[in-house]
């Protein structure tokens, strides 16, 4: 059985039993265990021990060195100081989370490859099923990235970005990351109205959790639909609004399947 999560589809089956976890990496600060290929648990701990205080020993001399030739009102050399300090300690967690993290995605590769190349693990199988079906579904639609977003909708293009953020906040446009960047499905947009189409914002709204995330309904508004006469639903958001919501009420009352 499939079933649609926030933004992907993923499968599931009855009969799959939960593997206990076993250990993946250890070190002084951390231990990381894997229950399957997708499934990581890491316990961290990164104590005053980890800080390396020496960095912060330039600053403060030159602190004192500023003193001895134009000394500096206490309140100031005190905000320098904790400047300072909060500087020190930011770059030497930075430094000891990298290295750390170095090594446990070292070991998740090769982990990841010696299961790949076994060819029997099925928490791999299911996630490279569930990256094709989102890439063949993305690949299928035609696409707008922000720009022309801005520009099909009426809007400034001075900071798309920000100005499509507002409608993505609101759960109002279809946005996917697409070669790395963002893209719009075009079919969205009411380009005659400068707008989004109304039957699409209400479908989103429609749209649980349970039933599946953004992937699916893409999934579902791009596939041959038999209540329209084996249309698309994203050809005829205009022209059968209701058909589509009626046939779309139908479907969520199950989790997507297949």
């Amino acid at each position: 059985m499939a079933r649609a999560t926030q933004d992907s589809l993923s499968w599931s089956s009855p009969l799959t039993t939960k593997r206990e976890p076993k250990p993946l990496f250890g070190s002084k600060r951390s231990k990381v265990s894997v229950s399957d290929s997708t499934e990581v648990t890491v316990d961290l701990k990164l104590d005053v021990s980890h800080l390396d205080f020496e960095l912060l020993l330039p600053k403060l001399q030159s602190l004192l060195d500023h003193q001895t030739s134009s000394p500096m009102e206490a309140s100031t050399l005190l905000r320098l100081m904790r400047s300072a300090l909060k500087e020190a300690i930011e770059t030497s967690l930075q430094r000891e989370l990298t290295r750390e993290f170095e090594g446990i995605v070292a070991a998740y590769r090769e982990m990841l490859e010696r299961r790949v190349a076994s060819g029997h693990d099925e928490s791999i199988s299911r996630a490279l099923t569930q990256a094709k079906l989102q890439s063949e579904t993305l690949a299928s639609v035609p696409m707008v990235g922000q720009g022309e977003a801005c520009a099909l909708l009426g809007l400034s293009d001075t900071n798309p970005s920000a100005t499509l953020k507002r409608y993505e906040t609101k759960n109002r446009i279809l946005r996917f990351d697409w070669k790395g960047k963002a893209a719009y499905p075009l079919f969205q947009f009411d380009v005659a109205e400068r707008r989004l189409h109304p039957t699409l914002i209400k479908l989103m709204d429609m749209r649980t959790d349970d039933w599946g995330g953004k992937t699916a309904l893409l999934h579902w508004l791009t596939r041959s639909n038999r209540s329209l006469g084996g249309a698309r639903p994203c050809d005829r958001l205009a022209e059968d609004a209701d058909a589509i919501v009626k046939s779309f009420l139908a479907d969520i009352a199950e989790p997507v399947n297949g």
